[in-house]
Order: C-alpha cells, then structure tokens, then sequence
C-alpha cells in the first residue's frame, strides 16, 4: 500500500500510481464512516449503508478513495468484504487509478454522463439496476456481495 496519491489533474483530484502497482495487490484500505444516506463521493458497503470519508481533504491518506474516479474500463475494484480496493490489472506509475462505479453502486444518487472514453464505455452511469444483464454478467467477479444478490434476483 502507499502507492498512491491524490492530485489536482485539469479541474478535478484524482487518485494516481506513485509507482507500479501489481495485479491483485490492495491499493488502499476503505475507512470512513456509515450513512444510511449517499452522496457523490459515498461507497455503497450493503443494501442500506453507505461509507464515506473522514475528510475531504485530498492530502488526508485515509479519504483518499473520496478521489477515485469512473471508468468504464477499470484498473482496480473494490472487494467489499474485506473494505481494500484491489488492481484488477498491473497499474503503472502516473496512472490513474479508476473503478466501475456500478460495481458498487445500485441506484446513483448522482447519475452523469460518462466520458472515460473506452471502446465500452457506458455513456450514462446511473446504477447496477439499470445495466442490460450482459454487462452485469460481465460485471460478476468484481461486484460487492450486495449486487450479486439482485443479479441472481434478475435472472429468476
């Protein structure tokens, strides 16, 4: 851990490699607090609760998962259980640091429009609920437990 850090890129902070990070290696531990309620920056933990950061502060180590940002494309996944976010693939250093929202996130409190750019990219991220059950099924292994739950629902 520790290989990373939040900077300011164009008019956003985001989450960067501060040197290579290795495939199934844990890039940070998820702390913070627990909500009932979500916001923009919040981490869906279950069905009801919701973690968010102790700051907001990009130079406080242990929010720095506030800053990570969207991909359609991602490099890293949160494993719920064990609150790490793991690299879902060799991360180089100076690369941002990404996951699917929607690997976390059952119903958006915030929906927008993405622009990750990847040849997969989804356009509107508003949740796991709206996604076409192909891309859930491709979403599988790195889905928190609670979504795989409405995936087996879904499929009934």
């Amino acid at each position: 851990m520790n290989k990373v850090k939040v900077i300011k890129k164009n008019s956003y902070f985001t989450l960067v490699a501060t040197e290579r990070i290795s495939k199934g290696e844990v890039i940070l531990k998820l702390t913070g607090t627990l909500s009932g309620q979500p916001n923009k920056y919040s981490v869906q933990a279950d069905e009801t609760k919701h973690i968010f950061s102790f700051s907001d502060d990009p130079n406080d180590p242990a929010s720095s998962f506030r800053f990570i940002n969207h991909s359609c494309s991602p490099n890293s996944y949160f494993d719920i259980p064990n609150l790490t976010l793991l690299a879902l693939k060799d991360i180089p250093k100076n690369e941002e640091v990404v996951y699917h929202y929607c690997t976390t996130e059952y119903d958006m409190a915030f929906p927008f429009t993405c622009f990750c750019r990847s040849e997969n990219c989804l356009k509107e991220i508003k949740g796991f609920r709206y996604l076409q059950e192909k891309i859930k099924n491709e979403l599988l292994p790195y889905l928190a437990p609670h979504l795989k739950k409405h995936l087996k629902e879904s499929s009934l």
